[in-house]
């Protein structure tokens, strides 16, 4: 792959072709709507696809003109913003995301001339040493510049193409429509916001996160507070609340203790002026001490599980190295495929899971507690053929576990795997204060956890979940799993427990969060805590069931949590067109007691995901890619994998791929249309 200088350019480029929406004779016009992530990597995957062609006539002629539309900056789209707070941390380590492939993924995805990954760009940068491992969590506006200078070198490259015209159009697309409604091969008109239409042979529809209107309760919500005269704010990406607002010293209740949590908490106070002071002689977990400014709020945060997600392992490695996965494996799969047909998520994968998690718990322990074992290698030879029995369900595989812990190592704790995720469930606290001193106590464990990186038996066992969240990824995509399965079990209760261990900050995060709490300036709230509005006092109020204590009260209610991805409540002008036009319909599934209802995503097409409109017809032109596949796929808004494999971490590099291939091939006259699926 050639090298390049990568410099500060203008996110959006103009085009010195002819005037808009004037097509040439024969040139195929394709849309691209969302300039982000995802249709940057369209945008790359297309390059590399024209990059294959051989030289011919059409170098003589303009052919193919890309269209690039999106009101945000072109590259970053409006999440990964180079304008937003340098305080905003990734939640990946450097080495994880790209937006083109490199590496093993080039295996099976050929690369472009411009493929870079986020650490081969910072290296070039000189943000870091050649030879430094790339194992920090470094600024959310950084990976944004990437995605600018990607963007940039990629449009520049298909300018350079021979017959290539690319448009940059700084707008926002809200309507879309078929030029002929009752064909779905017709070219499409689409609108934008600056009252231009323009007309496009096929469409990509990139769009990323767009608004979500509240679901009921959080309508209602926001009826009463706008009646009461208090601040309610929805669900929103982190940059565009307005945290400066947050009267200080006054009460802000939070729900939601996830990642958008940090991201308000660490603007809400260093961002007011405090600053944090280390002390890296001290342990884990109490390295930090917060030193307050005056003008931070007191922030009181709430979640069902009662604890924040879960600080991410000091191990190298996305999936940390040495996970070994030896029951989810591919034997074991497809055995429970020749038996019993399509995969249910809970009868056949889930006691896989458990195993590896288990498996690992016990290895890791053996390997740095030797001591607590009479004999650490009986008893792992013991527990792994405990563990490969089959028909042993959750329930008896613990009860014989536990047991045979006992006889090996009186002195240690059998692991509930399901726990991990509520750490708090059946303990009831006397007082606030009893609450925050086991809060406290757990943030320092859970810090110092992720400071023994692969000496931690927990982050170990929880990386093993992590590997097979990606196994579980690449399994629905390619269909493998019931859908009802996959609604009442991953979705259920799997996604809400694995995004909780191993979808959360870096450590740095929760020893900060420790050191707030430490100060009084930010208090968590015990589990399943009950927000109501109190009309009579006219304020928010929320309390734990399991702590005794007197409700909290507060002004302000911040939803710390993205907007909805259901396109049934999207917000967004486009997504509603869509819909009501018929050019589109959500996906229809079956939950498990075998009712029908509508699905996260768009109802799309086998890859290429082509859309399918109301009456069930596939369009010819165009595509999906994204957020919006979340009834197809799973954890649609995971960046791709630096190197992975394209049918799992690097899933989105795959289906920009087949995109471009797509349109490429129907540019040059040779496209044929698949057959609706859903």
């Amino acid at each position: 792959m050639p090298e390049h200088e990568v410099v500060e350019q203008p996110a959006v480029l103009e085009s010195a072709a002819r005037p808009a929406d004037q097509a040439g004779p024969g040139e195929h016009v394709v849309a691209v709507v969302g300039a982000g992530p995802r249709g940057t990597s369209f945008l790359e995957r297309l390059l590399a696809h024209l990059e294959e062609l051989p030289a011919d006539g059409r170098a003589q002629t303009p052919w193919l003109r890309v269209v690039v539309v999106d009101s945000a900056v072109h590259g970053p789209g409006s999440v990964w913003a180079p304008e937003q707070s340098p305080l905003h941390l990734m939640n990946t380590p450097a080495s994880y995301p790209t937006v083109a492939p490199v590496g093993r993924t080039c295996e099976q995805l050929a690369p472009s001339s411009i493929s870079l990954s986020f650490s081969q760009w910072r290296r070039r940068r000189g943000l870091v040493d050649e030879d430094a491992p790339d194992t920090d969590f470094p600024r959310r506006a950084d990976y944004g510049r990437y995605l600018a200078d990607v963007h940039r070198l990629t449009v520049e490259a298909l300018q350079g193409r021979p017959g290539v015209t690319v448009e940059s159009i700084s707008a926002a697309a809200v309507a879309l429509e078929r030029e002929d409604p009752a064909d779905a091969a017709s070219p499409s008109r689409l609108s934008l916001d600056d009252g231009t239409v323009r007309r496009a042979d096929s469409v990509v529809l990139a769009v990323g996160h767009v608004p979500a209107r509240l679901n009921d309760a959080g309508a209602r919500t926001a009826s009463a507070a706008a009646e009461l005269g208090l601040r309610h704010i929805a669900p929103a990406v982190p940059t565009d609340v307005d945290v400066e607002a947050f009267p200080s010293g006054e009460t802000v209740l939070i729900r939601g203790v996830g990642l958008n949590f940090f991201d308000l908490m660490i603007r809400a106070t260093v961002g007011r002026g405090g600053r944090f002071r280390w002390d890296p002689q001290a342990e884990a977990g109490r390295r930090c001490a917060y030193v307050p400014a005056g003008r931070e709020p007191h922030l009181v945060a709430g979640s069902r599980r009662g604890a924040p997600y879960r600080a991410k392992t000091g191990a190298p490695g996305f999936v940390p190295a040495g996970i070994r996965l030896v029951h989810l494996t591919d034997a074991a799969i497809e055995e429970a495929e020749r038996r019993h047909g399509t995969l249910d998520f809970a009868a056949h994968l889930w006691p896989l899971i458990v195993r590896d998690v288990l498996a690992t718990y016990y290895r890791t322990l053996a390997e740095v507690a030797g001591e607590l074992f009479d004999d650490p290698a009986g008893f792992l030879e013991a527990f792994d053929a405990l563990l490969r029995r089959e028909g042993l369900g959750e329930q008896v595989l613990a009860s014989r576990g536990q047991a045979l812990l006992h006889d090996h190592a009186p002195d240690s704790i059998w692991l509930d795997v399901r726990s991990l995720g509520r750490p708090f469930d059946g303990v009831t606290f006397a007082s606030a204060a009893q609450h925050r001193e086991h809060m406290l106590a757990y943030l320092e464990d859970d810090a110092a956890s992720s400071a023994a990186g692969a000496a931690s038996p927990v982050k170990m066992a929880i990386g093993a979940m992590h590997a097979a969240r990606m196994r579980l990824k690449a399994l629905i995509s390619e269909g493998r799993v019931a859908e009802a399965s996959r609604i009442e079990d991953v979705e259920g209760w799997f996604e809400p427990l694995i995004e909780g261990l191993a979808s959360g900050p870096p450590m740095q995060r929760i020893e900060e969060l420790a050191a707030l709490m430490r100060a009084g300036v930010v208090d968590i709230l015990g589990p399943d805590p009950l927000v109501d509005v109190d009309r009579g006092a006219g304020c928010f109020t929320a309390e734990s069931p399991w702590v005794e204590a007197e409700p909290v009260t507060a002004r302000w209610l911040v939803e710390a949590m993205m907007p909805a991805n259901r396109v049934r409540l999207s917000d967004s002008p486009l997504v509603r067109s869509l819909l009501a036009s018929g050019v589109a319909r959500s996906q229809e599934v079956v939950d498990v007691a075998g009712a029908p209802r509508a699905g996260k995503g768009f109802a799309v097409t086998a890859a290429p995901h082509r859309l399918v409109d109301a009456s069930g017809a596939a369009s010819s032109s165009i595509y999906v890619l994204g957020l919006q596949l979340s009834s197809v796929q799973w954890g649609t808004a995971i960046a791709a994998e630096a190197g992975g494999d394209p049918q799992a971490g690097a899933r989105t590099l795959a289906d920009a791929d087949a995109a471009a291939g797509s349109v490429v091939q129907t540019a040059l006259g040779a496209t044929v249309p698949e057959a609706a699926a859903g």
